[in-house]
């Protein structure tokens, strides 16, 4: 089964820029093409083995920072500055992820390559503004029960946690980022809610990190 996993605001990854993530463990290369489509690959050249996520975009190509080869939106080699006469091989390709874009934040299939099956568990959420994404230093497991503790009236299924803050619904996508940390991307749902809104559910995210900080240190 198919549970996609939230990697960042939609906003927070730009056209013609890369940065990089986690899923399942794995380091990803996620990047945005200039005509706004994100890309999420394994974060490693197929040459060297530089982190992809070093590098930068031109021309709606990915380049490598290293020895400078250039990859497409499909994830193929297009050009080898050492030997520009050349046509690279097929076999020279990232490791491609499938990627969505839902409710504001992106999401990122588990598996890399695997085509959409019957069993996937859709990503569907509804419209949403971005508010913040925060990091917490904490294992999953952890933060979540933090987090049921601190924010009564939330629901938590598989990777999502929704509810209200103040009136104004909320979802947070939840990422592990690492063993011992975890993220929350943070939207407030709605088409067009209002910039205080917004405001408001930035302030609650920060205001929850700080809290579920203070708990591990008085629990420490």
């Amino acid at each position: 089964m198919t549970e996609w996993v939230p990697v960042a605001l939609a906003r927070d990854i730009e056209a013609g820029a890369a940065t990089a993530t986690t899923v399942a463990g794995t380091p990803l290369a996620l990047w945005r093409s200039g005509s706004g489509t994100v890309h999420a690959w394994a974060d490693r050249c197929p040459h060297r083995g530089m982190r992809l996520s070093l590098g930068f975009v031109h021309d709606d190509r990915l380049v490598c920072l290293y020895h400078g080869w250039q990859f497409d939106t499909e994830g193929s080699c297009r050009h080898i500055p050492a030997h520009p006469d050349l046509t690279p091989p097929s076999v020279a390709r990232t490791v491609s992820y499938r990627v969505r874009e839902d409710s504001a934040i992106v999401w990122v299939a588990p598996v890399p390559g695997a085509e959409e099956t019957s069993d996937e568990i859709p990503v569907d959420h509804g419209p949403a503004v971005p508010a913040r994404s925060v990091w917490l230093d904490t294992d999953r497991s952890e933060a979540l029960e933090r987090i049921r503790v601190s924010e009564k009236g939330f629901e938590i299924s598989g990777n999502v946690m929704t509810g209200e803050v103040d009136g104004v619904p909320v979802l947070a996508a939840i990422q592990t980022v690492t063993a011992e940390r975890t993220a929350l991307h943070v939207a407030v749902r709605g088409d067009t809610p209002a910039a205080e809104t917004v405001a408001l559910v930035v302030r609650w995210a920060r205001e929850l990190r700080e809290r579920l900080g203070a708990a591990e240190a008085v629990a420490s």
